[in-house]
């Protein structure tokens, strides 16, 4: 293929996703609301950690699970599962018509861990959902195996960490405002806020989990649940991680309260 033919195949999907951008974008926000569902039970499970009640898993895949333990579960994660398929859609769309590198970058990440949560959504309905964790932990092992494993995994760690200060940053900032149409309540502001910064509390948490699991303790790999369980192991950490617990659901009550007007994913 000549690069006129690469050029007026971007320029196609450009134009179609321009045309296609606003269907896409009402059903997109479907997906917002399913990850505002999915915090508010991972915020459930995180303060359950830090009560000493939990036994499973304090991540998207014990949400998921207790999703499915519920009655109608399998009707919502049905529900979850579509709504994070029509994410999927809405950020492939903004990738293609972004103008910017780093845009679509990040529409790309996006759309990622949408497809991510659409997958175990949808295994969890089929029955066989798995721990995110121990999978987080599985693939950790076999990176540190392979030559030059423990640098692959610092700075991997290093990226989440520096993804959770970003996070904290933005929400100080509150620079997730223009995510939204129209201007935000007060009320709503406070939220965005302590989600985005407890978000990012928690990310850097696990980013400086996964770095120490260079040093061959995988078991610190293993997501926001090992995170969680880090927060609340340290001095006054009970306290902290309520807090931390409180802001997730902060962020997940911001998500289903402004899914209808987002511009922005």
């Amino acid at each position: 293929m000549s690069g006129n033919d690469v050029r007026e195949t971007a320029q196609q999907g450009q134009r179609f996703a321009e045309r296609h951008e606003g269907t896409v974008k009402r059903l997109g926000r479907a997906g917002v609301a399913a990850e505002g569902v999915v915090y508010l039970l991972v915020a459930w499970l995180a303060l359950q950690v830090a009560l000493g009640g939990s036994g499973g898993s304090a991540d998207s895949s014990g949400a998921l699970g207790r999703v499915a333990a519920q009655p109608f579960g399998k009707v919502l994660l049905a529900l979850l599962a579509l709504g994070f398929l029509a994410m999927v859609a809405w950020q492939v769309l903004a990738a293609v018509a972004a103008e910017k590198t780093s845009q679509r970058v990040k529409a790309v990440a996006k759309a990622l861990v949408a497809a991510a949560l659409g997958v175990s959504s949808a295994r969890f309905l089929l029955g066989g959902g798995s721990s995110a964790g121990q999978q987080q932990q599985g693939l950790t092992q076999r990176v540190l195996e392979a030559p030059g494993g423990p640098v692959l995994v610092v700075l991997a760690g290093l990226v989440v960490v520096g993804i959770g200060v970003a996070l904290v940053v933005r929400g100080v900032q509150k620079k997730f405002e223009d995510k939204v149409e129209g201007s935000l309540s007060p009320a709503l502001t406070a939220l965005g806020v302590a989600g985005w910064v407890a978000r990012g509390v928690a990310f850097a948490v696990l980013g400086a989990l996964v770095v120490a699991s260079s040093r061959g303790d995988t078991a610190k790999s293993r997501g926001l649940d090992a995170a969680f369980r880090e927060i609340a192991s340290q001095p006054f950490g009970t306290v902290l991680l309520v807090l931390v617990a409180l802001g997730l659901a902060a962020y997940g009550v911001f998500q289903l309260l402004t899914a209808r007007r987002r511009r922005r994913a």
